[in-house]
């Protein structure tokens, strides 16, 4: 069949998009993956199609539609297109960490809020999609002259996110890459220039990337990855980095962690609860996570990798 994948808008979720496109390619279909920007890593993917988001009228020529659903006004548009006019050759997959039958579209997918979403995935096409050679995997290919962790002390720090409510302390991600540097580690930030004008990296290393490409090859060459929730975990993730990511909800982190290649995950501890009316754990998070914790789940995650 020809089938559209339409991702939602953010770079991890494309980068997760793509698992379901290449297990479409596995079984024999002709895939197109929509996503606003990943087009950019084309190249990294020479055997999936992936295309900005398209007029409503391209969609006739599909014979099948994948919608991972999102409530962003494009998004909106494209479910409705498909539902009204071809509802019996669209499937939408709500990406929701609870089970839970109130959710639009949630018994379609029926996803595992304790297994990475990634995990989702695959077993969605093994069990739904009846892909029998199914594998984890988005397709992504090293470049010739680029080459997998060779500099295997460098250290990729995210600090950012699409959020600042997910964000782990500015002063703690210094602390953390002062820490790292004793150790011999090569710590190095990775922000946009318009994040940069606003972040204190200080003496930090933060080079400037003028393209996704930029972007990429520079942390499939890093040795590890650091950082929030975001899609530049994702991205370390499926070029086989380890990967560390802080987050403030636990349940929410077993969905979203990036779980391409070894992963770890550091959260609030169970203590800090978050009662009706207090929010105790999304006032204090940020605290409660100390770098000390941080830079032992890294370490601990370098040596099982090295096991």
């Amino acid at each position: 069949m020809k089938c559209a994948v339409f991702s939602c808008k953010g770079l991890g979720d494309g980068l997760l998009a793509l698992v379901l496109a290449n297990n479409l390619k596995i079984r024999g279909d002709e895939v197109t993956t929509f996503h606003p920007f990943l087009q950019g890593l084309q190249s990294w993917f020479p055997d999936l199609s992936i295309q900005p988001f398209p007029p409503l009228e391209a969609l006739n020529d599909f014979d099948h539609f994948f919608i991972i659903y999102e409530k962003s006004p494009w998004m909106q548009a494209i479910l409705e297109f498909c539902m009204n006019r071809y509802k019996e050759r669209t499937t939408v997959l709500n990406p929701i960490a609870t089970a839970n039958r109130d959710y639009l579209y949630w018994e379609v997918g029926k996803f595992d809020g304790n297994k990475p979403f990634v995990h989702n995935l695959t077993q969605f096409s093994k069990d739904i999609l009846q892909i029998r050679d199914a594998v984890m995997d988005n397709g992504i290919t090293l470049p010739a002259n680029i080459f997998s962790r060779k500099y295997p002390k460098r250290v990729i720090l995210h600090p950012t996110s699409s959020r600042p409510g997910k964000n782990w302390h500015e002063t703690k991600f210094l602390q953390l890459a002062r820490d790292l540097e004793k150790g011999r580690y090569e710590p190095v930030f990775v922000l946009t220039r318009e994040e940069k004008m606003a972040w204190p990296i200080m003496r930090f290393s933060a080079p400037e990337f003028d393209s996704l490409t930029e972007i990429a090859a520079f942390v499939a060459e890093s040795g590890g990855m650091i950082g929030n929730d975001s899609g530049i975990g994702h991205l370390a993730s499926c070029l086989g980095l380890p990967t560390v990511t802080i987050c403030r909800s636990k349940m929410t982190a077993n969905f979203w962690r990036p779980a391409f290649a070894p992963n770890a995950l550091v959260t609030p501890p169970a203590w800090l609860p978050n009662l009706k009316g207090l929010r105790l754990r999304d006032k204090y998070w940020k605290d409660a996570i100390t770098v000390p914790r941080v830079l032992s789940a890294y370490l601990n995650l370098l040596n099982h990798k090295l096991d």
